[in-house]
């Protein structure tokens, strides 16, 4: 990546903050496996907790961790940019898989897949090759758009709120740690946060804490919503953040989908392409003088895309394993620790 660019801590708070919106957008885990709001907010509270301390490294260290770990040992720092490599690899095609079914389910259900994957493709490349800045300047204008369909939303809906359906008790649950898993599992942009810590011209700190906060309130309000306006029959769609906005709605908010389908593509978008971004940067610090960068991964996410859509299997089986909330957590925040403390010591040794 460039080392020359840089954002501000809004920007970066703003742009990752998007892509929390995105995974909100095409899939809520436990709402879709039946978890009780309670639940549902005690995990996404621990959760938001956890990010904060796997974050810890990162706000200290303000550099690239594996641009620092090839520094001090070539080797160690490759292994851990492959590792980090691979997850965005499959963090990229399971967001562009979620979105082309979205495609398909809502909009165009007799268009092809490998022309919806192919098309998106070659956007989100030419707006990766574009740098961080252009992608954190569109971040904030993508924001405010968020909040307009975001209020529309909640005006079209407001009628069909009904407090019976919002029901708390604080209490332990069998299913709060798995909850808290899959919660994590889905925050899989504090993971690009480790990279994107050296492009933040200052208060690098005020952007990770306020992102966290942000990611909070946003699930918080969300799964209420949800949970209002649904009711139990949130468990039976696929994509409840949506059936929330074309629940009811009179008058020139009637059908929010024209609105939705354009804030969900301008997020997939700035989602996918700074994935792509970040694998393109990674193969930059193991392979100075490669070109071609960000063109690399989004092959690779193209051809996984279309080997699990033309086969019919599950990518599912597969990612929960790869970008886990155990995942997410060694790499937003032990591999970053291990560097940390290593770095600590060199410095301890220079000054002696």
């Amino acid at each position: 990546m460039d080392n020359k660019q840089n954002i501000g801590w809004g920007q970066f708070l703003l742009l990752l903050f998007m892509c929390r919106v995105f995974a909100f957008m095409t899939f809520v885990p436990l709402i879709a496996e039946g978890r009780s709001l309670t639940v549902q907010l005690e995990a996404a509270v621990i959760s938001a907790a956890i990010q904060c301390i796997l974050l810890i490294p990162t706000a200290i260290l303000k550099n690239g961790v594996t641009e620092t770990a090839i520094r001090k040992n070539k080797a160690a720092g490759i292994f851990a940019a492959l590792l980090y490599f691979i997850f965005f690899i499959f963090y990229s095609v399971n967001s562009l898989l979620h979105f082309r079914n979205f495609l398909s389910s809502r909009f165009f259900p007799t268009a092809e897949s490998f022309v919806w994957i192919g098309i998106l493709l070659i956007v989100c490349v030419y707006c990766g090759c574009l740098g961080i800045e252009a992608l954190g300047r569109s971040a904030v204008l993508l924001f405010w758009l968020f909040v307009i369909s975001l209020a529309v939303m909640c005006v079209s809906s407001a009628k069909d709120i009904d407090t019976a359906d919002l029901s708390f008790s604080i209490k332990y649950s069998e299913d709060l740690f798995s909850a808290v898993l899959d919660d994590l599992s889905r925050n899989g942009e504090i993971c690009a946060a480790v990279f994107l810590a050296k492009h933040v011209s200052s208060h690098l700190r005020r952007g990770i804490y306020g992102l966290i906060a942000a990611k909070l309130a946003l699930t918080v309000c969300v799964s209420v919503l949800i949970a209002a306006v649904l009711g139990d029959f949130a468990q039976l769609t696929d994509y409840p953040f949506l059936t929330v906005g074309t629940f009811g709605g009179t008058g020139f908010i009637q059908r929010g989908d024209s609105l939705y389908l354009i804030v969900w593509t301008v997020t997939a978008v700035i989602d996918i392409a700074l994935f792509l971004h970040i694998s393109g940067g990674l193969i930059g610090e193991v392979f100075p003088k490669s070109r071609y960068r960000t063109l690399i991964p989004a092959v690779l996410v193209f051809v996984l895309s279309l080997f699990f859509t033309s086969a019919g299997r599950s990518f599912s089986g597969i990612y929960d394993i790869i970008c886990s909330g155990w995942t997410v957590a060694a790499l937003a925040g032990a591999i970053p620790l291990i560097v940390l403390i290593f770095c600590g010591k060199d410095a301890k040794k220079a000054s002696e």
